[in-house]
């Protein structure tokens, strides 16, 4: 999978993001039932943000093999279905994007996690790409968490 747009602007704001894990950590650590579930949240967002880059690539593998494999109906059944996996998956990283903008305004953090408009389906692509490079990178050292 790679980038949509062409342009060099980051919709990922990876500060915002470890301000808000610490912050929310934090506060979790302390007894805040609801920190504890913010903390939850704030994983299954990231999850979905994987989730979607995941889909992408899987589906599109999926339906480049069916196209060699699959008779016609059948190529059109695995292409309709990859579809429709993408868009529940990009739907699911959506919303995400705006649940953790909001939590990031309600825990006081200087910026938003998502840089990008939610009204804009490529934004949140990149953005869930960026997401998923990002923590890779930093599961591999080669950049700070």
């Amino acid at each position: 999978m790679e980038r949509i747009s062409k342009t060099n602007i980051t919709y990922f704001n990876q500060k915002a993001y470890e301000a808000l894990l610490a912050k929310v950590a934090a506060a979790a650590k302390t007894g805040d039932i609801d920190a504890a579930d913010d903390v939850d949240m704030i994983k299954h967002a990231t999850d979905s943000f994987h989730g979607y880059v995941q889909t992408v690539d899987m589906t599109e593998t999926r339906v480049k093999i069916a196209r060699f494999r699959s008779e016609l109906e059948e190529y059109q059944e695995i292409a309709e279905e990859a579809d429709r996996a993408r868009r529940i998956a990009h739907d699911a990283a959506i919303s995400n994007c705006a649940i953790l903008n909001r939590v990031c305004k309600f825990y006081g953090i200087p910026g938003a996690v998502y840089l990008g408009s939610v009204d804009e389906r490529h934004q949140v692509a990149d953005f869930c790409l960026e997401v998923t490079i990002a923590l890779f990178q930093c599961a591999q050292g080669k950049k700070s968490a």
